[in-house]
């Protein structure tokens, strides 16, 4: 009820414009209002009526965090907290502030303090459920994030992350529930989207959870994650042609993130392109020379488009780097045994069935090292 809030909070200023609480409580109508300017305005007043009020010491430091200046914000919480350690909101954003610093432990201990003092404070309970979750906790999320759906209903963050809590716990139906209702809520957000069709697809509704896929695709075209979580449901499903679609999509969003393009290139390989394989795979060396994954793949596909000469090197380099694949000496062994070089070929036999003792191939290739000589 902001505008009650605002007539009230007016009333206040009038009656003490020297309490520094009531400034402070106008900075957070201003944030619940989405006016950053203004909130910062009566947090600033209200330090300079009083230099030691706590709250607006937080209110400024919430609104550095959003702006990502997280020394600042750090500063002034710290201060915030050694005027009032009892200032749950300062526990909050302290923990929101080590949270973003993927210091979990630390953001968990400052969030357990703020429900310790507010312990029907929504924000606070979303917050330190969803870093529970985050950390492994997964009875301690489900506890805290039903507890703040209790609290507020409306909050479609504690919809989303009681959801995200329920499908960890492995309670899909409850949890496709729960994420129906954040989508509900804010129609537009992404991540609840991104969430939803993941907790369809554990459903196995892959039709449902493209659909969520697209719409968070909508709502924020600049994301790569909703193309690429179309491209991975399309591929897990015997349909690389509409995957090679939505990957590149993907890429056009974060050309930088080498996997996008491995899994096309993987994709145009199962779909026997691989001179455009081979392609994708060579930008990817190109832009990441260490890409040790992309090596075999690269061989694999210049064997396919070019023949056993043009893929011998790169599977000489990716049996000396990719250790714990055991593919390129199963190749090699083969091409070794063409060249007549038996030795080269046992040795690469060896390390194949090494690497992969249980492989369906097991017996032929102990037949092959028969064959050149060798004892398996």
């Amino acid at each position: 009820q902001l505008d009650v809030a605002e007539a009230e909070l007016a009333a206040a200023v009038e009656r003490a414009p020297r309490v520094a609480a009531v400034h402070a409580a106008r900075g957070e109508l201003g944030l619940a209002r989405g006016d950053t300017a203004g909130a910062e305005a009566a947090y600033r007043h209200a330090l300079s009526v009083d230099p030691e009020c706590a709250a607006a010491e937080t209110g400024l430091a919430r609104i550095a965090l959003a702006r990502g200046d997280a020394a600042g914000a750090r500063a002034r919480l710290e201060r915030a907290l050694t005027l009032d350690p009892r200032d749950a909101e300062g526990h909050v954003t302290f923990g929101a502030l080590l949270w973003a610093a993927r210091d979990l432990p630390g953001a968990e201990k400052a969030l357990e303090t703020a429900v310790e003092l507010q312990p029907r404070n929504a924000g606070a309970l979303v917050r330190l459920g969803a870093v529970k979750l985050e950390r492994g906790d997964v009875d301690g999320a489900v506890q805290r994030l039903t507890a703040a759906t209790a609290e507020a209903p409306q909050l479609a963050d504690a919809q989303q992350w009681l959801g995200r809590a329920l499908l960890a716990k492995g309670e899909t139906p409850a949890a496709v529930a729960k994420l129906r209702r954040a989508v509900e809520l804010e129609p537009t957000n992404a991540d609840h989207q991104l969430h939803l069709g993941a907790a369809l697809e554990r459903a196995n509704a892959l039709e449902e959870a493209l659909a969520a896929y697209r719409a968070a695709a909508k709502a924020d075209p600049k994301r790569a994650d909703p193309h690429e979580r179309m491209a991975l449901l399309f591929a897990a499903n015997g349909r690389c042609d509409a995957a090679v679609g939505a990957y590149e999509k993907a890429i056009a969003a974060a050309p930088r993130v080498s996997r996008l393009r491995i899994a096309l290139g993987d994709c145009q390989l199962r779909l026997g392109k691989a001179e455009d394989a081979a392609k994708v795979f060579r930008e990817v060396l190109k832009a990441e020379p260490k890409a040790v994954p992309v090596i075999y793949r690269l061989g694999r596909a210049l064997h396919e488009s070019e023949g056993e000469r043009a893929a011998l090197p790169w599977y000489e380099r990716a049996a000396r780097e990719e250790k714990d694949n055991p593919m390129p000496h199963y190749y090699l062994g083969y091409l070794y045994k063409e060249r007549g070089e038996r030795r080269r070929a046992i040795e690469e036999f060896k390390a194949f069935l090494a690497l992969r003792p249980d492989a369906d191939e097991r017996k032929d290739i102990e037949a092959e090292i028969e064959d050149l000589g060798g004892t398996p």
